[in-house]
């Protein structure tokens, strides 16, 4: 048979049950043509991809013709040694990792490595399966250097880089907590996200450093976490130049920082993997239930482990629960039934709900993901899907955010990020999320909706081009290296007295005039705030939280946002939840109150709206939001107290309290290890308080978890992280 093209050869891989010595051979010349040409490279490398997914097929004659391709399309961790011969066995070699056991690169790959193994810093651009993040682990298992810090944008991604690093706990401290000091014997790798960088007073002497998404430190972009990022680099660039920057799809970076700094820039789309793109059409797009009867007729008729992309936190749930409703209208639950899925259940019966959706739909191979779920739940969501003990993965923007997963097959159910439009950048890094290099060489795609319109990424990077850097971020910046366009824009703060400076400055990423405005309030109301705002006990009264809370709402936040309308609702909450510091004992509450009997009469959907209001506002305003705010408001009222001779207060403790509950901080530091609060509250009853962090994981590495009322769930939480078999 004589294979003309590409796409001859791509149906034929398609359909074809068996293809015999000359067929294959046919499409070997055509491969071969393909991959000596620049412009159809890549799609000869996707012809040895599909050959690789349909071996079985293929003539066992001609083997050793495709194992040889594969070598010419640099797809080395695919090669089969049996066949290598020769220069091709020396060849092989060269592409293997020095420091990873058993670990062979594909060509692009290596050409990254040995860049980064020569000291040079990189910034790369490359798909989803380009395999980017193995070569941290691959600088870590070098010994190159004595501290690196690797920032990732969330603590998902910063768990999942954390469990692969367990292998070199005997050369390397692992951080992962604020609370951790360096080791003075060992070397050191810090795994934080921007915020801990820039929290973070006890750096050593950094020698190399890591930005994952790097493409977030543009504010084009519109995430509110940019500048913090920004921040986070000013602060490493002050110890070491030496970097690697990776991310996806990324056309350019700013003309100023290839002038600032050393590095090599590398842009490809090797992928190894290949795609296939199924548009599907909604035939009728007005018809809400219609388009779901058609997602899930979709959906059931898959076997492989398939993520389906919502627009919002609260699709993700709605759709789960309308897809389970629709699998038991059809008698298709899903019998099977894993030890993993059944402990993760009875976890969340007894700490969250028992008729909270996640738990039946568990039992039933399907989950949903989103920001808003406890962070040990989420990982562990992701590591049941990985490990196909969950076919469906109901899942908003998380996924593109770098959350590793194995997923044949990638739906795009919504058009929608939030409140706008995905962009051809999201789409592009939601569906490379299909296929995964050696596992599922084939992803699938299958898209609701038109394909935005294809544009590549400029990156800005303010803390170096400084036209459009917010003042949060140009008081961060050295005088030496600020633009006298920036230094102008910066005279009304430089006529602040130092004190205030270094105040502001503290409170990173918080708006800058707003605290300037929250300092002239207090000023001009001395007596009547300083009542309410000079507390220090771990637990203020009702209205100390309350007159706080309100300044901050007014000063420095920008809004209602994450179900949380006004200030007088997040004083009511946090002060209820300070004292319990329960999210099962405020779901409960909620549940009994007339206010949601009301609007909600159902009791299975009062259930549903409740749990995710309550997670969401604990995830978002408890763990993270609300001790900042408090924190920032702590130090301006210090200072302006201070100076006009006042007592100050100290909203530390109940900061603390909010973020970590009432934990000596040597337990408290667990949390951070993605061990579930309902663990640590059991443990803490056995810790010594004057142990180290690091004496509290030695301990439960010896202990019998058993002895301490853990359940399944949480002994495997914690088996994860003293590196014992579960």
């Amino acid at each position: 048979m004589n294979i003309q093209n590409y796409n001859d050869a791509k149906k034929l891989l398609s359909d074809a049950t068996e293809i015999d010595f000359d067929t294959s051979f046919s499409l070997a010349q055509l491969c071969s043509k393909l991959l000596r040409g620049t412009v159809t490279e890549n799609n000869g490398r996707e012809i040895v991809i599909r050959i690789k997914d349909c071996l079985n097929k293929v003539d066992n004659r001609t083997y050793p013709i495709w194992n040889d391709l594969c070598e010419s399309a640099g797809l080395y961790p695919y090669l089969e040694t049996a066949l290598l011969k020769g220069s091709s066995v020396i060849r092989h070699e060269f592409h293997s990792s020095k420091y990873l056991q058993d670990i062979y690169f594909h060509e692009e790959q290596n050409k990254v490595s040995l860049e980064l193994q020569s000291k040079n810093s990189v910034i790369l651009s490359a798909p989803t399966s380009f395999g980017k993040s193995l070569l941290i682990e691959d600088i870590i298992a070098s010994k190159s250097y004595n501290n690196i810090v690797v920032v990732q944008p969330t603590l998902a991604l910063l768990d999942e880089t954390r469990k692969k690093l367990l292998n070199y706990y005997d050369d390397y401290k692992i951080i992962v907590s604020t609370r951790q000091l360096p080791s003075d014997t060992l070397r050191n790798v810090f795994l934080f996200t921007p915020e801990r960088v820039v929290e973070y007073e006890n750096f050593p002497k950094i020698d190399f450093f890591v930005i994952d998404e790097f493409y977030k430190l543009s504010l084009d972009r519109k995430d509110d976490r940019g500048v913090i990022l920004n921040h986070a680099l000013n602060k490493l660039l002050r110890f070491t130049t030496l970097f690697y920057f990776l991310g996806p799809n990324v056309a350019s970076i700013p003309p100023e920082f290839h002038d600032t700094f050393c590095f090599k820039w590398i842009d490809t789309n090797f992928s190894t993997v290949a795609v296939d793109e199924y548009p599907m059409t909604l035939t009728s797009p007005r018809d809400k239930t219609f388009n779901e009867l058609q997602l899930f007729k979709l959906l059931s008729s898959f076997d492989e482990p398939t993520m389906i992309y919502c627009r919002s936190q609260q699709r993700t749930m709605e759709l789960s629960e309308r897809f389970l409703q629709y699998l038991e209208d059809n008698n298709q639950t899903n019998s099977h039934s894993t030890s993993g899925n059944d402990d993760i259940a009875e976890w969340i019966g007894i700490n969250i709900h028992d008729r909270w959706i996640l738990k039946s739909a568990l039992h039933n191979s399907l989950a949903f993901h989103h920001g808003s779920l406890p962070r040990h739940l989420g990982s562990s969501i992701i590591d049941s899907f990985n490990n196909e003990r969950l076919q469906y993965l109901f899942c908003t923007s998380t996924i593109i955010e770098g959350v590793n997963t194995a997923a044949k097959n990638v739906v795009i159910f919504d058009k929608m990020k939030g409140q706008k439009r995905l962009d051809y950048f999201d789409y592009r890094n939601i569906a490379g999320r299909s296929g995964r290099m050696a596992q599922h060489f084939i992803g699938r795609v299958y898209n609701f909706h038109i394909q935005p319109d294809e544009k590549g990424v400029d990156v800005d990077i303010p803390l170096i081009t400084q036209e459009h850097a917010p003042l949060e971020l140009l008081i961060q910046i050295e005088k030496s290296q600020l633009k006298a366009s920036s230094v102008e824009r910066l005279t009304e703060f430089d006529n602040l007295d130092n004190e205030l400076q270094s105040a502001i400055k503290k409170n990173s990423g918080l708006p800058v005039q707003g605290q300037i405005d929250l300092v002239n309030e207090i000023e001009q109301n001395m007596p009547t705030l300083h009542l309410l705002l000079h507390w220090s006990s771990p637990y203020p009264s009702y209205d100390q939280l309350r007159a706080t809370i309100d300044l901050a709402w007014r000063h420095l936040q920008s809004g209602a946002e994450h179900n949380i309308s006004s200030a007088k609702q997040l004083t009511y909450l946090a002060f209820k939840y300070a004292h319990v510091h329960s999210i099962s004992a405020l779901i409960n509450e909620n549940l009994k109150s007339q206010f949601w009997a009301d609007r909600e009469p159902n009791f299975d959907k009062r259930v549903n709206i409740v749990v995710f209001r309550m997670l969401d506002i604990s995830r978002h305003w408890f763990d993270f939001r609300l001790p900042k705010l408090l924190s920032a408001i702590s130090t301006l009222q210090h200072y302006v107290f201070f100076k006009h001779g006042y007592t100050q207060g100290d909203y530390s403790f109940f900061a603390n309290i909010l973020e970590h509950g009432n934990f000596p901080p040597n337990v408290a530091m667990l949390l951070d290890y993605n061990v579930p609060p309902s663990a640590v509250v059991k443990i803490s009853r056995h810790i010594d308080p004057e142990a180290s962090p690091e004496d509290v994981l030695v301990m439960l590495a010896q202990s019998e978890l058993e002895e301490f009322g853990l359940i399944p769930y949480e002994i495997n939480k914690i088996n994860a992280i003293t590196r014992r078999k579960t």
